[in-house]
């Protein structure tokens, strides 16, 4: 079932830019606040159906020009009564190519901080209290964290414009897909899943007038042999422009105990 449940979310683009950073923990984060659509009346950023390319070159010109970020990512994975949730956040300096991350997933939390010289410190902690340190082997590419996985995102439903709508007091305009046959079963992210065998499909992408992403987000039902499993992914783009990349207090311990 494990290997079921990973092989879908892969196929259904769970992209984790924070989890990316990080490794395999997280920390909490809260939603993004949104306040209600308006209708399909305003005039739209993009006509309809979206395309990927455009929307992501547009993206990443404005978070280029503002020069920092944070990345807000939650994902969850449900089956029955079973759940797993990874929250975490990622800030990024672009300049410099400095980052930190924070995850948590299952009574595991991860931090790691980067120098954006290549160079880069991990901190595990369980929920036992236990503290590891190590030297990640790959470092994020914060350019990419900027938002390459926009497109192919975007590419794989076919979403149209529904209005506008306020994210964390942000006015953006709103493209949505409702239904399975609004996916794109041919989009390389849905190579290894049957489309016939997914059930649900709701996702939406809101865009702000200069072109930023603010949120993305979908949810994603499949049948298995093994029942009905839920997935979902919701990220957003947060104090675009107003980002502080701060090390963490634990930098000096990080350096004691591991060689970079």
């Amino acid at each position: 079932m494990r290997k079921q449940i990973a092989a879908i979310a892969v196929a259904a683009l769970l992209v984790f830019a924070g989890c990316s950073a990080g490794g395999d923990g997280g920390a909490t984060t809260t939603a993004a606040e949104t306040t209600g659509t308006t209708g399909g009346d305003a005039s739209p950023v993009y006509e309809s159906p979206l395309d990927g390319q455009t929307v992501a070159e547009n993206h990443e010109a404005v978070v280029r020009d503002a020069g920092t970020f944070t990345l807000v990512s939650t994902s969850n994975q449900t089956q029955g009564e079973q759940s797993f949730v990874v929250n975490s956040t990622t800030a990024v300096d672009l300049e410099s190519g400095e980052y930190f991350s924070r995850q948590e997933a299952q009574g595991r939390s991860v931090e790691e901080y980067g120098y954006g010289n290549d160079t880069a410190f991990r901190k595990l902690s369980v929920a036992s209290g236990e503290t590891q340190y190590s030297v990640p082997q790959q470092t994020p590419n914060t350019s990419q964290l900027a938002g390459s996985q926009i497109a192919s995102f975007v590419d794989a439903f076919s979403l149209s414009h529904t209005g506008t709508e306020s994210v964390d007091g942000t006015e953006t305009h709103v493209y949505e897909a409702s239904g399975v046959e609004d996916l794109n079963d041919s989009a390389p992210g849905f190579s290894q899943i049957d489309a016939d065998n997914v059930t649900a499909i709701d996702a939406q992408v809101y865009v702000t007038d200069d072109g930023l992403v603010k949120r993305f987000a979908y949810s994603l039902s499949v049948s298995t042999e093994q029942g009905n499993v839920s997935l979902g992914v919701d990220q957003r783009y947060a104090e675009v422009g107003s980002t502080t990349v701060e090390q963490p207090a634990w930098l000096d311990d990080a350096r004691e105990n591991t060689s970079a």
